[in-house]
């Protein structure tokens, strides 16, 4: 459960940087390119997903989607950090899954249901 809240950490830290990402800090000319169609917080979650953790791309969509409902309703019920990773527990199935549900909860936290962000972040 520590490598799960140290991985969630890191995911966390990384995403609370700023709106910049490492993409456009390397663009340094102006596009002229027609800008890109918004993504919806869903799909901005889903890429997340595959972006920090491998083993996401095991799972369906549907699948993980539920797994960011889940958390989002628990830390909406007033759940703990550490009970949200308790309530993931069951869905192990490998040995990435610290790193997966990390993702998991950084991802929810960050597109699904950031009005839990500072409260993860004082749990940290």
């Amino acid at each position: 459960m520590k490598k799960v809240i140290l991985a969630a950490m890191a995911v966390l830290s990384l995403t609370a940087c700023g709106k910049e990402t490492i993409r456009e800090v390397l663009v340094t000319t102006p596009s002229t390119e027609a800008p890109a169609p918004e993504v919806n917080k869903y799909d901005a979650y889903l890429n997340s997903l595959y972006d920090n953790s491998a083993q996401a791309r095991t799972w369906t969509e549907d699948q993980l989607l539920k797994f960011g409902t889940l958390v989002c309703d628990a830390f909406g019920a007033g759940n703990t950090l550490a009970r949200v990773i308790d309530v993931l527990q069951p869905y192990s199935n490998g040995s990435y899954d610290d790193e997966l549900f990390a993702a998991i909860i950084a991802g929810s936290v960050t597109h699904l249901c950031p009005e839990y962000t500072s409260m993860i972040q004082a749990q940290l």
